[in-house]
Order: C-alpha cells, then structure tokens, then sequence
C-alpha cells in the first residue's frame, strides 16, 4: 500500500468519525431541547420553532449523507484497483447519469427535509402547547 493511499484511508476513517459525531449532536437534540430553546418566560417564538425543527431536519439528512460519503470512500479501498465498473468508452454516460441523479436525488431529499421539519415543528408546538396550559393550570 502506498503511502497516499494510506492516507486515504486514515482520512476516510476520520471522516466517518467526525460525521458521525456531527450528526450525533443533532439526532440528540429532542422536541423537549427544542421546546425550550424555542421559549421565553411567557410565550413562543414561533420563528424560532420553525429555525430549529428546519435545522433538525436538514442536520439530519446531511448528516447520513455525510456518514454514507465518507463509509463508500472508506469500502472503495477494499476494491481491486483493477477491477473495472464502467468501461472507458461509457465513463462520460455514467457521469452524466451521476450528475442527473444527484440534482434529482437532491430535490427529492429536499422535500423530504421540508415534511420531516414540519413534522417537527408539529411537535414542537405541541409541547409548547401543553406547557402552557400546565402553566395556567398551576396559577388557578
């Protein structure tokens, strides 16, 4: 092995790491850690709902796909350098197709972010809802 390829493959390593632990910190963040931030003394912040369920949301697909990237570099060590996939004369096709797809797959997990935030924004709200009115209950 060589030495660049050994770096390769300590980065790899690293990058999967290193995204795992960045979508671990998201993945932990719960309605109830953002029901809180989201909340002053006496009311919401509605915008603040919305900032932090989006976020979530985003972190938590970026966050696979990080973890994906990083664990395809990482396998694509266990390949032969040899071994062909695509023959030369279609190398240009698979990369067109790989560019389409991208775009595609890239509005897709979009909108798919967009449900799951409003999903969370739901519960957010929920919880946010109920508080108060234990809040008013506990006044009466």
């Amino acid at each position: 092995m060589s030495a660049s390829m050994l770096i390769q493959v300590i980065a790899a390593c690293c990058g999967v790491l290193g995204s795992i632990f960045f979508a671990i910190g998201i993945m932990r963040q719960s309605i109830n850690a953002m029901a809180d931030l989201a909340s002053s003394y006496f009311d919401w912040n509605l915008h603040m709902v919305q900032a932090l369920a989006a976020q979530k949301a985003d972190y938590l697909f970026g966050g696979g796909i990080i973890v994906l990237a990083f664990l395809l570099q990482l396998i694509s060590f266990l390949f032969p350098p040899n071994l062909t996939a695509v023959a030369p004369n279609e190398s240009r096709t698979a990369v067109w197709i790989a560019v389409i797809a991208t775009v595609i797959l890239f509005f897709t997990l979009r909108f798919g972010s967009q449900k799951l935030a409003a999903r969370f924004e739901r519960d957010i709200n929920a919880r946010l809802k109920e508080r108060l009115e234990n809040q008013v209950k506990e006044k009466q």
